[in-house]
């Protein structure tokens, strides 16, 4: 399956619950505009030297059962060398539940700009699933901190006179963040 194939379907099924139906008291379905921000860390567990400070910020809608799906960027900067990536992605961010709940589940998929050592750029696939705990909750917001998995896609670069090993990277990633 082709890098496209999967972010195509991926984001199918993340937009398909947009038309599922989340009935609220008194049969209406009500769909509200959201975005957010997190600040976190990343922790590379492939001894690669990537461990990273992460920036994220993201904008969509919550309906319902829904809390949070959209769009995101995100920033990563490697604290040990002079590598970033960039990924953009798609969020669906639920407890499964109508109601206000302090567990909820994140799911992150999309595509990472890989800027790498010795000047080499890249486009690879990349995803986060986590588990979260709302932290404070208001009518209009909520703060929440978020532990879980990242994977970020990077192939071996042939170069004229050397050839670049470069593996794909897997984190133990935590983030704080809020969403309006």
């Amino acid at each position: 399956m082709t890098a496209r194939r999967f972010i195509a379907l991926a984001l199918v099924a993340l937009f398909v619950p947009i038309f599922a139906s989340a009935a609220e008291k008194g049969g209406k379905v009500k769909t509200h505009f959201a975005w957010g921000a997190d600040f976190g860390a990343s922790i590379d567990l492939g001894g690669d030297e990537m461990t990273c400070i992460d920036f994220d910020v993201m904008f969509g809608m919550r309906r319902g059962w829904i809390k949070f799906l959209g769009i995101g960027a995100q920033a990563d900067i490697m604290v040990s060398n002079s590598c970033r990536s960039f990924p953009l992605y798609a969020e669906f961010r639920t407890n499964f539940r109508n109601s206000p709940s302090i567990l909820f589940w994140d799911l992150k998929l999309g595509a990472s700009l890989n800027y790498l050592e010795h000047n080499h750029q890249q486009t690879g696939l990349f995803g986060f699933t986590g588990l979260g705990v709302n932290l404070a909750r208001g009518r209009s917001f909520s703060s929440h901190i978020v532990a879980g998995y990242t994977f970020r896609q990077r192939r071996t670069v042939v170069g004229d006179e050397m050839i670049h090993d470069f593996k794909d990277i897997h984190y133990a990633s935590i983030r704080i963040g809020v969403l309006f």
